[in-house]
C-alpha cells in the first residue's frame, strides 16, 4: 500500500467520465468539462508500460455526460448511459469501442433501465450496470453480453437505491461502494444473478469516487 504518484495529464479537464481498460491501456470516454457547462464525447487513452500524457483515441456516438457506466471485456471497453446534450436528457444507449484500433464507438444496445450517475463492472463475459437516477434513485443491476451485441437484462436489485456510486470488479464479484446516501460496500456475484448484499462499510462516506478491477 502506498500513496499515488503524478504520472501525466488529460487531454482536457473533466468530470463524470467513463472508464475502461485494456491490457496495454487506460481509456477515458465523454464526461463534461469541469465547470458542467458542456459535455464531451472524446475517448482517450494512457499507457500503462509506462508514464505519460493521454492521448486523443477517438469520439463517441455523441458527448455523454453525468458518470455513465464503464465496462471491458478483452478487446472492447463499453459506455452505458449517462446523458445527452442539447437537454441532457437520460439515456440508455450502451456503446462500444474497439482496444486493438482507434475508432468511433457504435450503438451495440440498450440497458433495462435508463440511468445517469450510476457505475460498471465487468466479469470475464458480462458487462454490468449498477443503481444510478433517472428523477429517483435506482437499485437495478442489468447485465449485457460481450460474445455478442444486444440489449442488457435486469439481473438483481441493490440493497436499496443509490447514485454516485464507484464499481469494482473481482474475477467472481461486482462492488458498488459509497454514493448517496450510504457509505457501504455491497457486492453481487457473477456466477449466478441475484440480488447484492452489504459486505462492509468505506471508512468514510463518499460519492463520484472511481473504481478499479481485476
Amino acid at each position: 500500500d502506498g500513496n499515488a504518484t503524478d504520472v501525466g495529464d488529460m487531454t482536457s479537464a473533466r468530470e463524470y467520465s467513463s472508464n475502461s481498460s485494456s491490457s496495454t491501456h487506460g481509456y477515458i470516454a465523454g464526461g463534461s468539462t469541469t465547470t458542467g457547462s458542456a459535455f464531451v464525447n472524446v475517448i482517450e487513452k494512457f499507457s500503462v508500460a509506462s508514464d505519460g500524457n493521454s492521448t486523443d483515441a477517438a469520439d463517441l456516438l455523441t458527448a455523454v455526460g453525468d458518470q455513465c457506466g464503464g465496462q471491458n471485456s478483452e478487446t472492447y471497453g463499453y459506455v452505458a448511459g449517462g446523458s445527452v446534450p442539447p437537454a441532457y436528457v437520460v439515456h440508455n444507449v450502451i456503446q462500444k469501442y474497439s482496444f486493438a484500433s482507434d475508432a468511433n464507438s457504435t450503438d451495440v444496445g440498450n440497458q433495462f433501465v435508463k440511468r445517469e450517475r450510476s457505475t460498471g463492472q465487468s466479469s470475464t463475459t458480462y458487462g454490468y450496470t449498477s443503481g444510478g437516477t433517472d428523477g429517483g434513485y435506482k437499485d437495478e443491476i442489468d447485465k449485457f453480453a460481450f460474445a455478442s451485441d444486444g440489449n442488457a437484462t435486469d439481473v438483481g436489485n441493490l440493497t436499496g437505491g443509490k447514485n454516485t456510486i464507484s464499481g469494482q470488479s473481482s474475477t467472481t464479484y461486482g462492488y458498488v461502494c459509497g454514493g448517496y446516501p450510504m457509505s457501504d460496500i455491497q457486492k453481487f456475484a457473477f456466477a449466478s444473478d441475484g440480488n447484492a448484499v452489504d459486505a462492509a462499510d468505506l471508512t468514510v462516506q463518499r460519492r463520484n469516487a472511481a473504481g478499479t478491477q481485476i
